[in-house]
């Protein structure tokens, strides 16, 4: 792994970190993302701190060189990272939609009983 990708790794890494513990700071991020964000870092640290762990890894599954096996682990990481969320996205759209559903009706029902009760009135107005 050239010096260049190391550099770049640890650069990456310390930006992440400072980010999520900035946010985390704010309380903008859930720890559960904050914990995954602090451990892909955590990973691209170890690879940079480490060069002998990625060719390694690289030798051992066959992958030509060890900036690819970075690459490939980072697009493993972050395709997980995409499919958790959206399915945090499919719940959430479903709890919207049962929300809106069920604020529709009670609409419609206080709408119904104001009726009611303004037909009510003009009887006991008219008697």
């Amino acid at each position: 792994m050239s010096g260049i990708m190391r550099i770049l790794l640890v650069l990456v890494s310390i930006g992440t970190t400072w980010w999520i513990l900035h946010k985390i700071r704010k309380s903008k991020v859930k720890m559960e993302d904050a914990i995954f964000w602090m451990f892909f870092s955590g990973l691209l640290l170890i690879l940079a701190i480490f060069p002998q762990l990625s060719f390694y890894l690289s030798d051992l599954l066959g992958i030509d060189s060890p900036a690819n096996l970075v690459f490939l682990m980072i697009i493993c990481l972050l395709l997980e990272k995409i499919f958790t969320l959206s399915i945090v996205v499919s719940q959430l759209e479903e709890k919207v939609s049962v929300l809106s559903s069920e604020v529709a009706i009670r609409t419609q029902d206080e709408d119904t009983r104001l009726k009611e009760l303004e037909e009510k009135q003009k009887d006991s107005k008219q008697s």
